[in-house]
C-alpha cells in the first residue's frame, strides 16, 4: 500500500538523518508511528522520540486503475521531562526532519533503488513526490491535567500527494500485440515475474490461435467452449 511505503520511506530516510552523529545504541532516536502509548506510564524514555501521524487521508479516482490524495500528516518530536538537555534540540530535529521529508532523493538513491529492483533485492520503488510543510508549532495540552503536559512536544504538518494503483479488472485475454512467442521464450521468466505482479499467472491460461493472431486464453473460458462444443455436437446428432 502506497501509504505504508511513503511512510517506511521517510521513516527510514528520517533515522539515517537523525541517528547519524549518535554513535552509541543506548543514544539512538526512536522513530514510528503516532502512539499515545508513550505519555502512560512506564519507563520513560530519555532520549526524543519523533513520531508519524496520519490524518484523515480523502481519495479521489479518475478511472478504475488509479487513485489519488492529497495526503496531510505530523511529525511530532517528544522530549519528556527527563531530558538532560536543552528543550531547544527540537529546533534542531525539527530542520533534520525538513531534510527528511521534503527533500527529494539523490540521483545516487534513484540509481540504487532501480538497481535493487533489476536484481530482485525489492520491488517497491521509490516514492519522488515532493512535499510541502503547512505549520508548525508547540503542542500544548489546554485542557485537564493528565500525562502529556508532563512532555514537551514539537508538531510539524506536511502535505504531499500520493498515488495508488488498483488493477480492479482482470481481463482474460492478452493478444500478440503485447506478448510473442518469441518473447515468452526468449524472457519467459521475467514475462512471468511482471505478470505475476498485476495478478496473472500464466499456468492459468492456455495459448491458442484465433482469426491468425496467438492468443493467451484463460484455461476455464476454453473449458466453457469445449464444454458448448460438445452440446452443439449432441444436439445436431440427436436432430437427426
Amino acid at each position: 500500500m502506497i501509504l505504508q511505503q511513503y511512510y517506511e520511506q521517510k521513516k527510514d530516510k528520517i533515522l539515517s538523518i537523525v541517528n547519524a552523529d549518535r554513535p552509541k545504541r543506548n543514544d539512538k532516536i526512536q522513530v514510528g508511528l503516532y502512539s499515545d502509548s508513550i505519555f502512560r506510564g512506564g519507563d520513560e524514555e530519555r532520549n526524543p522520540v519523533i513520531m508519524f501521524k496520519y490524518n484523515e487521508v480523502v481519495w479521489n479516482t479518475s478511472s478504475e486503475q488509479e487513485y489519488k490524495a492529497d495526503v496531510e500528516f505530523s511529525i511530532y518530536i517528544v522530549l519528556n521531562n527527563k531530558f538532560e538537555r536543552d528543550y531547544i534540540e527540537s529546533f534542531e530535529l525539527a530542520q533534520q526532519v525538513d531534510q527528511a521529508i521534503l527533500l527529494h532523493p539523490n540521483k545516487s538513491e534513484i540509481r540504487q533503488n532501480k538497481e535493487d529492483i533489476a536484481s530482485g533485492v525489492t520491488e517497491i520503488e521509490l516514492i519522488t513526490n515532493s512535499g510541502f510543510k503547512i505549520r508548525e508549532g508547540q503542542y500544548t495540552v489546554e485542557e485537564d491535567h493528565w500525562e502529556k503536559n508532563n512532555f514537551y512536544i514539537w508538531e510539524i504538518s506536511y502535505k504531499t500527494t500520493l498515488v495508488e494503483k488498483e488493477y480492479k479488472k482482470k481481463y482474460t485475454m492478452l493478444t500478440n500485440k503485447f506478448f510473442t512467442r518469441g518473447d515468452l521464450r526468449r524472457r519467459e521468466e521475467e514475462v512471468r515475474k511482471n505478470l505475476r505482479k498485476l495478478g496473472y499467472d500464466l499456468d492459468d491460461y492456455n495459448q491458442v490461435t484465433y482469426n491468425g493472431k496467438d492468443l493467451l486464453v484463460f484455461k476455464n473460458v476454453k473449458e466453457q467452449l469445449e464444454i458448448n462444443k460438445q452440446k452443439n455436437v449432441d444436439l445436431t446428432e440427436s436432430k437427426s
